[in-house]
């Protein structure tokens, strides 16, 4: 601090008249000086730093602005469970770097994971079908003589049918031979032949073990071929919820028959996933945007939670009603719109029966914004309703310390904590793990810290306001030393 002082006492105290000396002497003992007062500010500053970032303490509950109490059983050393939608809402990061998981006195290790759906690759197979005759509307007559002959492996290996009315006999339903199946399948897909412009059905599928007594399995479904407004519109394939086994015979009937509409091929496929989690769908009100200037209709939805989703479906307001629809989505309001699907949504109602165009699956994203571009003749003037699928995370922590535990989450800025859960998973055998991590319960979401720690801090720490007034007072000091020794210079140049 001489030097500070000596400084101050050569501005202040130093008398008008009295000369610094020859003009070399005078800019050397200037720079000299003001070269020790830069390394004195900068000395100064380093300290301020050092003592501001002493002053860090461990994270606490209240440092988020959310939690939930945690409730175990038992003496495990590892706990899980799925993340609750409340968190993916509350974090202020998309991996949900801002979670902790508190002991009752400081946080203990834990691990973020998705869930991760095993794909199949099984190829749909084309199964053996029988059409069933019968004698066209109107026209009486006794019922048809069916006989259906099977070999020792349940195999049909013969159908014959006498059927009264020569020329007038119609198909009205097929019989499917599934015995050639190794795992029950998932769905149906037809394929036929003489459908015309538009064509619609509604049809029934019954399962039997015997061929002789059937039970409904899927009642009235639709099925259709439909072009409207440059649009082809094809549903061919049925859900089959109790799902197709082997050994089991299958009826379908078909209307269309009477139209001259036959069925030309059957398949039996699989789902992608042989280890299916269900997906949580929920729905999201949307906001119109500006039309463009080419008549495309938008409108932008927020799900004000960083979920993963990997599903969508669209409704569309109104009834009979169908359109070309682009999905976009981003990660915050500042990012570019990427293209998540491009489909042909519906919704309409056929031979009575309501067809939509049901679920959409996508790549999954975490974004929060979502926007849907109709285009421009789809005459549809209100937002249509967004539903999102999404597969909830698991959170592994290790039970480390005394109860109680606590899920805490939302806290802008924090860094994502590193754990050694991972790699003590990855050693365990899979068959082991679930004996290995215990389950753990979530109670209802409670404020922790509150909004507050929600956004940036706008106040700054005691060190940085000192450095920034060891830096202000610096450049003053050195504006009144150059201002006087200007001043002396001249005066003794008007001297000489």
């Amino acid at each position: 601090m001489n030097l500070f002082g000596e400084i101050m006492g050569d501005i202040i105290g130093r008398p008008a008249g009295r000369p610094y000396g020859t003009s070399g002497e005078t800019e050397r003992l200037f720079f000299r000086n003001f070269g020790e007062f830069l390394i004195l500010v900068f000395l100064l500053a380093c300290g301020s730093s050092v003592q501001a970032g002493g002053n860090e303490r461990p994270l606490q509950r209240e440092d988020f602005a959310y939690g939930m109490d945690l409730t175990i059983s038992g003496n495990h050393a590892i706990y899980g469970l799925d993340i609750p939608a409340a968190v993916y809402q509350g974090c202020t990061r998309a991996d949900l770097g801002d979670l902790r998981v508190f002991n009752a006195s400081h946080p203990v290790p834990h691990l973020l994971r998705p869930q991760v759906s095993k794909e199949t690759k099984r190829p749909a197979k084309a199964l053996p079908f029988f059409p069933l005759l019968s004698e066209r509307r109107g026209r009486s007559g006794s019922p048809p003589d069916l006989h259906i002959a099977t070999n020792s492996q349940g195999t049909i290996i013969d159908i014959r049918q006498n059927v009264p009315g020569g020329g007038n006999q119609i198909v009205t339903a097929y019989i499917l031979d599934t015995s050639g199946l190794e795992y029950p399948a998932d769905w149906l897909e037809f394929a036929w032949e003489g459908q015309g412009e538009q064509f619609s059905t509604s049809v029934q599928v019954d399962a039997s073990n015997d061929l002789n007594s059937w039970q409904t399995q899927v009642r009235l479904v639709a099925l259709a071929e439909l072009r409207f407004g440059g649009h082809t519109l094809l549903r061919k394939r049925i859900a089959v919820p109790q799902g197709v086994h082997r050994k089991t015979y299958l009826r379908i009937s078909w209307p269309a028959g009477e139209n001259g509409v036959r069925v030309t091929g059957v398949k039996a496929g699989y789902n992608r996933e042989t280890q299916s989690f269900p997906r949580t769908m929920f729905s999201l009100t949307g906001e119109a945007l500006p039309v463009t200037e080419q008549g495309v209709l938008r409108y932008q939805y927020d799900s004000k939670g960083f979920f993963p989703v990997d599903q969508l479906n669209i409704r569309l307001p109104e009834q009979n009603a169908l359109s070309q629809v682009a999905v976009f989505s981003r990660a915050d309001q500042e990012a570019s719109w990427r293209r998540r699907a491009s489909v042909l949504v519906y919704r309409l109602t056929v031979d009575g029966l309501n067809l939509d165009s049901g679920t959409i699956a996508i790549k999954r994203t975490t974004d929060r914004y979502w926007r849907l571009e109709l285009e421009a003749n789809s005459a549809i003037d209100q937002a249509p309703t967004l539903e999102l699928g999404w597969l909830p995370g698991q959170l592994v922590f290790l039970a480390q310390g005394k109860k109680p535990y606590t899920l805490a989450y939302g806290r802008v800025g924090l860094e994502a904590a590193g754990s050694q859960v991972d790699r003590l998973l990855k050693v365990v055998d899979p068959q082991n793990e679930k004996k290995l991590v215990a389950p753990a319960q979530t109670g209802a979401q409670k404020v922790l810290g509150g909004e507050a720690r929600l956004e940036v801090a706008q106040d700054m720490p005691w060190g940085r306001w000192l450095l920034w007034a060891v830096l202000v007072s610096g450049v003053m000091i050195v504006g009144v030393m150059a201002l006087k020794l200007y001043r002396e210079m001249n005066g003794q140049q008007s001297s000489l």
